[in-house]
Parts: C-alpha cells; sequence; structure tokens
C-alpha cells in the first residue's frame, strides 16, 4: 500500500535553510525498515485546500478574509488553490485554480450566515485531500478558517443526556463528556488522513465548553498530522493565518510503500539516515503513525 506522509525540519530561523534528499531519511514503520520511493521538497508543485467555516463576527472574518487572500496571492505560482465552504456541510466553492483575482473574488463573495460545521465537514474535507494527494504528484494541505462555537451547531454538543432514566450516565455529570467522546472517535479517524490539516480558530471563546471544544480541535489537526492555531485576540487572527500558511507551504512529503502488515494503526518513525556530529540535521517533525486497513 502506498503512503505520502509530511516532514518538516524544525531548526533555527537563524540558520541557512537545509535541503532534504532522500539519502538523508531513514523511515521505519513498526520495526523493518521502509524504502523511500521519492521525496518532493517545498519547492515542488502544491495544492492547498482553503475551507471556511465562519458564521461569527464580522470584524473577525473580515480581518480573516484578507489576510488570507493577502497569503494566497504571496505564494509562489507553483501552487493551486481549492476554496471549500464547511459550514454545516461541505461544499467546493471554487475548483484548483492559480488565478489569485479569481480566488480573492470568491473569498469576497463568502456568506457569513448559518451554523458552524467543521465536526461535520472536516473528515470529508480530509478524506478529499487525501484522495487527490494519493492519486496526484503533488503536495496537499488543507487549511481550515473557523470561529465555530460549540453551541453554534445544528447538533446538540451542549452534553445532553444518553439515557434520562440512567442515574448512572455520566454524560449528566461531567460538562463536555458528549464532546470529548465525539472528538476521540473522529481522531482515531483522521488518523487515516495523509495530506496535513491546520486549523485556524478566530475566536476566542473563553468557557469552559468552548476551551474543551478548542482542545479537541487540537487533537483533530495533530491527529490529521498538522497543527491548530488559537487567537485569544483579534490581534492574533493574522499572526495565526500566517503561521498556517507556513507550514502548509514548508513541508517535504516522504513517499513509501508497505506490505504485509496487519490491519490497523501501525507506529512510524522518520530519522535521519547517518549521524553526522559536523553537520546535524534539524528535528524532523511528521506524524507518529499510520493507518493499514
Amino acid at each position: 500500500m502506498q503512503f505520502k506522509l509530511p516532514v518538516w525540519l524544525s531548526g533555527s530561523k537563524t540558520e541557512p535553510e537545509r535541503k532534504l534528499v532522500a539519502a538523508d531519511l531513514k523511515i521505519t514503520a513498526g520495526k523493518p525498515l521502509v524504502t523511500i520511493s521519492s521525496l518532493k521538497g517545498p519547492r515542488s508543485p502544491a495544492l492547498l485546500f482553503v475551507a471556511f467555516d465562519t458564521v461569527g463576527d464580522i470584524a473577525n472574518i473580515d480581518q480573516a478574509r484578507t489576510t488570507v487572500t493577502e497569503e494566497i496571492k504571496a505564494l509562489d505560482p507553483q501552487y493551486w488553490v481549492c476554496l471549500i465552504s464547511a459550514r454545516e456541510q461541505m461544499e467546493v466553492l471554487q475548483e484548483p485554480t492559480p488565478d489569485r483575482s479569481l480566488l480573492q473574488q470568491k473569498i469576497d463573495d463568502l456568506s457569513q450566515i448559518g451554523k458552524a460545521g467543521l465536526l461535520e465537514s472536516i473528515q470529508p474535507v480530509a478524506d478529499l485531500a487525501t484522495r487527490v494527494l494519493l492519486n496526484s504528484d503533488v503536495r496537499v494541505a488543507v487549511i481550515f478558517i473557523t470561529d465555530s462555537d460549540i453551541g453554534n451547531y445544528r447538533a446538540d454538543y451542549l452534553n445532553p443526556p444518553v439515557n434520562a432514566s440512567d442515574s448512572r450516565d455520566l454524560s449528566r455529570r461531567f460538562a463536555g463528556r458528549v464532546l470529548q467522546e465525539k472528538i476521540s472517535r473522529m481522531t482515531a479517524g483522521m488518523a487515516r488522513t495523509q495530506a496535513p490539516v491546520f486549523i485556524v480558530h478566530i475566536d476566542p471563546g473563553l468557557d469552559p465548553l468552548n476551551r474543551s471544544y478548542h482542545n479537541g480541535l487540537k487533537q483533530l489537526a495533530e491527529g490529521a498530522g498538522g497543527q491548530c492555531f488559537l487567537s485569544k485576540t483579534p490581534g492574533d487572527i493574522q499572526p495565526a493565518v500566517h503561521e498556517a500558511f507556513q507550514w502548509a507551504k514548508s513541508f517535504y512529503l516522504v513517499e513509501f510503500s508497505l506490505t504485509g502488515q496487519k490491519s490497523g494503526y501501525t507506529r512510524v518513525q522518520i530519522l535521519p539516515a547517518t549521524d553526522n556530529a559536523k553537520d546535524p540535521l534539524p528535528h524532523l517533525v511528521h506524524p507518529t503513525k499510520i493507518f493499514f486497513p
């Protein structure tokens, strides 16, 4: 079975940029070493899925849209972008295109009316990105822009009782239990995703249930090999969006195949091929497990 995983070099920003080649790395999946079939660098062609789940404060939304538009305009020519509405259900707003003016127009025309939808749409978007990744010769990443409030979903995640007649029903005693159980199930599914997913939340949501929700978003993003960036104030929106785009642009894509594995999740390690004391590799950041069907 074919696998493609993102790898980042995490070193000092004062050091010159290091370029990886396949010979620099070794991969273990379980115990055996795995042969790397290809390695694509950050300057190779890429497709970014940018998904909007924004239905809240218009000032925050406008700032996020403006920043996303600026980030897209600053992309190198090898980047194509696909725009997705993630409110309530996934909808493709603009098929992949290099046309920056068209993308800006579609972003400007986005509606902010509706219910939050990230929990319903993140897996379909991640699955779509993974299918494109495995069936193409480009790097693929997903960036979610969301202001979702856990109380603004059509589904009730505000701790409804599973069985009101059962005095032992713990969901009625511990706030957020229903949400935590859902996030746990979703995180297991997101581990099947091979395209990295980044979530930028642009609304602080300081109540306990939304803090629990934000922790859940962090689990989902990291389960898909990505990161979650939380804006605690409006001033955090621009740097959070910028950081998400930096991560989405800067990864290497390592490709390899596995056969004969048992069905289920397998631990994976991507390590330097040799210990070179004179020229050591910076720390490697990558997903830690893969799913073998």
